[in-house]
Parts: C-alpha cells; sequence; structure tokens
C-alpha cells in the first residue's frame, strides 16, 4: 500500500543511513508515535529498499522475555551473539557481540521494534549501541510515546541518550482527516467525518 505523508519520514530514515554508510559511525533513529499510527508501515516501506534488513521485536508481556528482539536477530547475524543470548551472558557482551556481527554485516539495517515493551537488559543494550553503533549500521526502533509514564525506563533511556550524536527521534503524527478519507475510499470504506482512523 502507497503511504501517504510519510514521505518527510522516509526522507529523515534515508539521511540516518546515508549518515551510517558514509560518516565514521553509525547511526539510531527513535520512531515513535501512538498505536495505530502507522510506525510499522513506514519502517516496513523503507525496509523493502534495502539490500539487508534485520528485525526483532519485543513482547506485551508483564514478564518481557530477557533480550527478546536480540534473540530474534542473533541466529541472522551468527558469531557468538547465538551462543552469548542463549548463555544468558551480561548485556556488555552481548553488546559487543552484537556489534561484532553487525560489524560483519554492514551496511545493514537493524529493526528493533516496540521497544517500549523492552526488558532493562535490551535497554542496556540499546544504551551501548548509542555509544558504539559502527559505520554502515542503521538501528531503527519504534515505540508508543503515549505510552511512556513519567517512571517508564524507556522515557529514562532517552532522555539519556537525547545528548548521543548517533540518535535521532522521529515523532510520526496522525494522518489528515484528507488522507485518512483517501485511504478508506480506496479501501471501499465508510468514515464519518469525525471518526479518527490511522493506518497499520
Amino acid at each position: 500500500m502507497t503511504l501517504l505523508e510519510r514521505a518527510d519520514a522516509l526522507a529523515q530514515l534515508d539521511g540516518a543511513l546515508q549518515r551510517a554508510t558514509e560518516g565514521p559511525g553509525g547511526a539510531i533513529v527513535m520512531v515513535g508515535g501512538e498505536a495505530g499510527v502507522g510506525k510499522t508501515s513506514l519502517v516496513r516501506a523503507f525496509a523493502s529498499e534495502q539490500r539487508r534488513v534485520v528485525w526483532g521485536a519485543c513482547d506485551a508481556l508483564f514478564t518481557p522475555r530477557p533480550l527478546g528482539p536480540i534473540v530474534e536477530i542473533a541466529d541472522g547475524l551468527g558469531g557468538d551473539l547465538p551462543t552469548l543470548v542463549d548463555g544468558e551472558a551480561p548485556p556488555h557482551r552481548i553488546a559487543s557481540a552484537l556489534l561484532a556481527g553487525l560489524a560483519d554485516a554492514a551496511p545493514v539495517v537493524v529493526v528493533l521494534e516496540d521497544v517500549h515493551w523492552a526488558d532493562e537488559a535490551t535497554l542496556d543494550v540499546l544504551r551501548l549501541l548509542a555509544r558504539r553503533v559502527g559505520a554502515g549500521v542503521l538501528v531503527i526502533c519504534t515505540y508508543r510515546d503515549d505510552e511512556l509514564t513519567r517512571e517508564h525506563p524507556l522515557r529514562v533511556v532517552l532522555g539519556e541518550l537525547a545528548t548521543a550524536g548517533t540518535v535521532d527521534r522521529l515523532a510520526l503524527r496522525p494522518l489528515s482527516p484528507a488522507a485518512v478519507a483517501h485511504r478508506s475510499e480506496a479501501r471501499g470504506e465508510i468514515v464519518h467525518s469525525k471518526a479518527r482512523v490511522h493506518p497499520r
């Protein structure tokens, strides 16, 4: 499906990839927005144009799976990472193995979805990635910004990363009424004028 009103967001991701590819280090983009606003659609559209992409996602569990998204991408990267993840190694060793695997795979785009559900170990790995991500690596993290309370662990991490030169924030806003109407017409749906519809 064609994305509407997302040209600026795609351009920001393209710019981050260019910096990661041409600069001395990699880049991280934190894509925030409310549930259903189209974060996944945006990232999928961007990723479809890339040569190599690895994906991991956090789960909506009361007790999140330790290093859930890292486990998902470990087998795809190989090296020492799968063994370290299975052996529950400390985050700094996992981050080092992840960085080594990404360096070998570069140029590569890493997608970590729903990091508002991330466990503490995953957030620690994200902190380390922000400081040490290497050239040719773009990390894209999606999260629901409407779920971040003042005490939410990800809010704390975002504050810490605010001054990191490798990290950009991308705030995704809902589509305009005109875009919602256009998409609904394309789907053959009837939309009331006061309804608020978001793409998935």
